[in-house]
């Protein structure tokens, strides 16, 4: 019994560090969506810029309806995602832009 405690203790440790390694950043996927709107000048997208987690991050944001991409809930779904930044107030224009051109953008 009491290695069972463990293994599942352990599960639990292993799994509460791993999830919080891979926890999405909304600043920086606004940094760099904004970066890509704007012809790359804050972040392209790229490996070289950091923003290729980001950026996947973002365009991961997928609502579904009858098995397709639902037109409407995605691009509300990622400017919610956006939206969840502390400074994205003060950037409402930038995340405007980001949804108009990235909205119903795929991987």
């Amino acid at each position: 019994m009491t290695r069972y405690k463990s293994a599942i203790i352990t599960i639990f440790a292993a799994f509460s560090v791993c999830s919080s390694a891979f926890a999405k950043d909304p600043c920086q996927s606004l940094i760099c969506m904004v970066g890509k709107v704007q012809g790359g000048i804050a972040g392209n997208g790229s490996a070289q810029d950091g923003c290729s987690q980001s950026v996947s991050d973002f365009l991961s944001i997928i609502k579904m309806h009858n098995g397709h991409m639902d037109l409407i809930a995605t691009p509300n779904a990622r400017k919610d995602y956006l939206n969840s930044c502390p400074g994205a107030g003060a950037d409402a224009s930038g995340v405007d832009s980001v949804i108009s051109k990235f909205g119903n953008a795929t991987l």
